[in-house]
């Protein structure tokens, strides 16, 4: 079986960050998802026994750090922000960093929420926005800290229910996987200083996806990037920090862990947020086996349908909170892109909600599941 997957983790200019080369962009896109429009999809089998490795052992092994980080948090070594004048709830720059608790102007220098692709059926500002709650206001989608979070999505993010699709004209190769073609790539930027006594940041997070269950394994990969330009990781280049084990690594994986590398375990492979992280909970057509669905995300559309077509009011998956830690240095200026974008396809969206970001005295690293 062909596998899919780089050699090493690359790390790019930042001038690729912004623009990539769409010369030789002749191939086609599958909008339908039947394999004949030339993009390479060579699997949407929806059969559960050849779908993602469902052994207990691909999801509890899912600590790609090098530290004893459990997921929990005392509190002791979080820098607090006080957010109680700064409004976690609307459609602006400044409510998208407060709903994920930047609330210090000290801290925050600048944002911006780019694209570069040109957007049909609905505007950029469409695509993002500060919430109180995602779907049923008893799911397990509580905000992780203060009032709100953070949405964005490679569709129009209504807030309340599941994301619509928007085309883009767009078909720009992804830098970190250079063989698939993106579109609806949307990014939120930011340049942030890091206090003083700062070792560390955290952001806490959930990935969801209508590509769940049947393209695990395929072309069909959105992806949630976190992009770090810091002097103090890759001399200042852009570095994707969001990454854990692979659910089926011999099938699929976005990179082997280099030498270089002290963020993951070096010659095994890894996959960035995407359906096919070992951290996503099973969307089985079949049933789920006990143990590997356990957020309940119920009423924003990505829940588990019987099939992908027939019932299209609910389809998809998530990953569940996860938590992703960087070490930083005390009172370094450094810039934060969340990237999230469709894969060989403009039709299937994904969508992530942001939260919690803090700064952290002690240093973390690793992206892993939030322990509540």
């Amino acid at each position: 079986m062909k596998v899919f997957g780089m050699n090493v983790r690359p790390c790019l200019p930042a001038a690729c960050l912004l623009a990539v080369s769409v010369a030789a962009c002749s191939a086609t896109t599958d909008d339908d998802h039947d394999g004949t429009g030339g993009d390479g999809d060579t699997d949407t089998d929806t059969d559960a026994d050849t779908d993602a490795d469902a052994d207990a052992d691909a999801d509890t092994d899912a600590d790609t750090d090098t530290d004893t980080d459990t997921g929990t948090s005392t509190g002791a070594d979080e820098i607090v922000m006080d957010c109680s004048n700064c409004p976690g709830v609307g459609g602006t720059l400044e409510h998208m960093a407060c709903a994920i608790d930047l609330c210090d102007e000290n801290i925050v220098l600048d944002q911006s929420y780019t694209t570069p692709c040109n957007f049909t059926g609905c505007t950029l500002e469409d695509t993002y926005e500060a919430v109180a709650h995602y779907g049923n206001t008893t799911n397990d989608l509580a905000p992780q800290l203060n009032d709100s979070y953070a949405m964005m999505a490679s569709g129009i993010a209504t807030g309340t229910y599941k994301t619509t699709s928007c085309a883009s004209g767009c078909n720009h190769y992804d830098p970190w996987d250079p063989i698939y073609l993106t579109n609806d790539v949307v990014r939120w930027r930011l340049i942030l200083k890091a206090p003083d006594e700062a070792l560390a940041f955290r952001f806490k997070y959930v990935f969801f996806s209508v590509e769940y269950e049947e393209y695990v394994g395929s072309v069909f990969n959105d992806k949630f990037y976190a992009i770090i330009e810091a002097g103090s990781t890759n001399d200042g280049n852009p570095t994707v920090i969001n990454f854990t084990a692979c659910r089926e690594p011999n099938v699929y994986y976005d990179f082997i862990c280099g030498p270089e590398d002290t963020a993951c375990d070096e010659g095994e492979k890894y996959c960035y947020i995407a359906i096919n992280t070992a951290l996503s909970e099973c969307c089985w057509y079949g049933g789920c086996p006990d143990g590997l669905w356990t957020t309940d995300i119920s009423g924003t559309g990505f829940t588990c349908a019987a099939d992908q077509w027939s019932d299209t009011a609910s389809t998809g998956s998530s990953t569940g909170w996860l938590q992703t830690s960087w070490p930083i240095e005390g009172g370094e200026t450094f810039a934060i892109t969340f990237q999230v974008h469709d894969t060989s396809d403009a039709i299937l969206d994904s969508q992530v909600i942001l939260d919690a970001f803090q700064f952290l005295k002690d240093p973390e690293q690793g992206t892993i599941p939030v322990v509540e």
